[in-house]
């Protein structure tokens, strides 16, 4: 079987199998990087971003993008090393000097910090090394998750009442001897993995947001590939959250954060790509040493010809045991091979999307995801629902609910039940009104706190009252003394 891309005259054995197309490793490799540089050029904010620009001394002729990198994440590992590629062009081309200089951020938690920095080492030493001595083109940051609630100077104790949906909010500062962290809150509040998962999910785009908004970077390059968007746009579907999928593909408007407005663009530049065709890269330039998953993603689906994964049927998660996230990437997975039409027909409809038309002149902001709210879904869910119980009537119903009173449920309701009224109290007595003006959360964040969080009451950052993330942490110094201290010399093999 030859490769369909290579010359007549110089036919090589194919290696993978794509998109019912044969490639051998160099062909594929071109084939990757092509439709990831073709989005890096899409329009001319990336194209000037992206393309070294002259006089050089011009004041911002230089890029800056963030790439947001996770050591458990194939795509955004791929994208670095195209990126990376690109970089070395530019510096070979352009004697020495480049179109943009790129931010590595990547949030670690204490669980899994030291094998991180282990793998940073590693990547640091084989990727990045040779261009960091020519110009400081790299800088490599650690943000811990637990910023996401350090960094905040107030917090709420948000609360639904589950008569009406509205919004309650109890808002305190928070000092150094109070401070949340990402364990508290997932163990304490959230009932189930999804509700974890999504939490966490939020809390990290937030932080590589807010990184990037106060670093001055120009785009956050996502490493999202078209298997990773769908998956992500029917989960927004399936969580009640579908009216956030234009802005979330939108890679022309600059961005917006905490109600004001950024001077940077999200760009997903390997939305042309399967997962299957980023797993294969990955496998043929042998970079699954860099992840912290080599396990896993050595047996992920691909399109090799030579290797094709085996599933492990005895370690397939049951589906009631799966979270939304999961159920969609395995869906998505298991028909990318052969149906990837159906994965880009679901992309190509949702960038036809445009946002939805406020109810009222100002939109207002989820209080947890920050997204934008068009119309307020507690009124809409108290128009809809039933919430107001049936009277007892009988010996035997009375007996019944003194027995549901005495159950576990009954006592979690019936704290939940005295919080709300505290929290009630206390709102109605603060001498500050901006607790539950505006008070608001989206729908699929309402519906979270109603189904998935522990008495329906979370504790949150305010919007708006977060400080500073752009200081380096000792982290960040030591992997940044690797890039300037390491020396590559033509006769020494590091």
């Amino acid at each position: 079987m030859e490769c369909q891309r290579c010359p007549v005259t110089a036919k090589t054995l194919a290696t993978v199998l794509s998109r019912k197309e044969k490639f051998c490793d160099e062909c594929f490799i071109k084939f990757v990087s092509t439709k990831q540089r073709k989005q890096m050029m899409k329009d001319e904010f990336f194209r000037n971003l992206f393309k070294v620009v002259y006089p050089l001394e011009k004041e911002g002729s230089v890029g800056k993008i963030l790439l947001p990198l996770s050591l458990s994440d194939s795509g955004s590992l791929v994208m670095l090393d195209i990126v990376h590629d690109l970089l070395l062009e530019q510096n070979k081309q352009h004697n020495n000097h480049t179109g943009f200089t790129v931010d590595i951020l990547t949030i670690s938690t204490e669980d899994n910090l030291p094998v991180i920095k282990e793998q940073m080492k590693l990547l640091i030493k084989e990727k990045m090394l040779e261009l960091n001595e020519i110009s400081d083109i790299y800088k490599v940051h650690f943000i811990d998750i637990n910023e996401f609630f350090n960094s905040t100077s107030n917090v709420s104790n948000l609360i639904i009442d589950d008569e009406n949906f509205e919004i309650f909010a109890k808002s305190r500062s928070v000092g150094n001897e109070d401070k949340l962290s990402l364990k508290e809150i997932l163990s304490e509040y959230c009932l189930n993995n999804s509700s974890r998962t999504d939490l966490t999910s939020i809390m990290k785009t937030q932080l590589i947001k807010h990184f990037a908004f106060e670093n001055g970077n120009d785009a956050i390059l996502w490493g999202h590939s078209m298997t990773k968007l769908s998956e992500v746009i029917i989960s927004l579907v399936v969580k009640g959250k579908g009216s956030q999928i234009a802005t979330f593909l939108d890679s022309e408007s600059f961005d917006t954060l905490d109600n004001k407005p950024c001077n940077y663009k999200n760009l997903y530049p390997m939305k042309d790509l399967l997962s299957v065709e980023i797993e294969s890269f990955l496998q043929i330039k042998n970079m699954t040493k860099f992840l912290i998953n080599v396990e896993e993603t050595n047996s992920k689906p691909n399109c090799l010809v030579s290797k094709k994964p085996t599933s492990a049927i005895n370690q397939q998660k049951l589906i009631k045991n799966m979270t939304i996230n999961e159920i969609t990437t395995k869906y998505f997975q298991d028909i990318q091979n052969d149906y990837s039409n159906i994965i880009s027909t679901v992309l190509r409809t949702a960038d036809k999307l445009a946002e939805p038309k406020p109810s009222t002149t100002k939109t207002s902001q989820c209080q947890i995801c920050q997204s934008k709210i068009y119309t307020n879904p507690s009124n809409w869910l108290d128009r809809i629902t039933v919430t107001t119980p049936y009277p007892r009537e009988t010996t035997e119903e009375e007996h019944l609910f003194k027995q549901w009173q005495d159950s576990k449920l009954g006592q979690s309701h019936t704290h939940y039940v005295e919080l709300l009224n505290e929290i009630k109290r206390d709102s109605i007595n603060s001498d500050d009104d901006s607790d539950n003006n505006d008070m608001q959360l989206c729908y699929g964040c309402l519906i979270l706190l109603n189904t998935s969080i522990k008495d329906k009451n979370l504790v949150w950052p305010r919007v708006n009252t977060m400080s500073s993330l752009v200081n380096p942490t000792s982290e960040d110094k030591e992997l940044n003394d690797i890039l300037d201290q390491f020396e590559i010399t033509s006769d020494v093999e590091e």
